[in-house]
């Protein structure tokens, strides 16, 4: 398992407006794709949104995804936000 850092990129792209977090988060997964999969999975999207509607964590212009590797936190499946605390779905 690799960790990965996410961030906002373009905070006005409209696919923001159902994410309950809008500020960096880490993950574990195994590629940047499923690192992109579990935080949309884990941050309120699908729960909130419109149908048809895309998670702005699965896309490349609204968030970054970075390996982070010199990171050994968080367990596999979990994402954390920047003061630790993890994020739940």
């Amino acid at each position: 398992m690799r960790v990965f850092r996410l961030s906002p990129i373009d905070g006005n792209d409209p696919s923001w407006k159902y994410s309950v977090e809008k500020a960096h988060v880490w993950a574990c997964a195994l590629t940047p794709a499923d690192a992109r999969d579990l935080v949309a999975a884990r941050t309120g999207f699908f729960k909130l949104a419109e149908p048809g509607a895309v998670s702005p964590w699965k896309i490349e212009r609204a968030t970054s995804c970075v390996e982070e590797s010199s990171m050994t936190y968080p367990d596999p499946g979990e994402v954390i936000r920047e003061d630790g605390s993890r994020v739940a779905d």
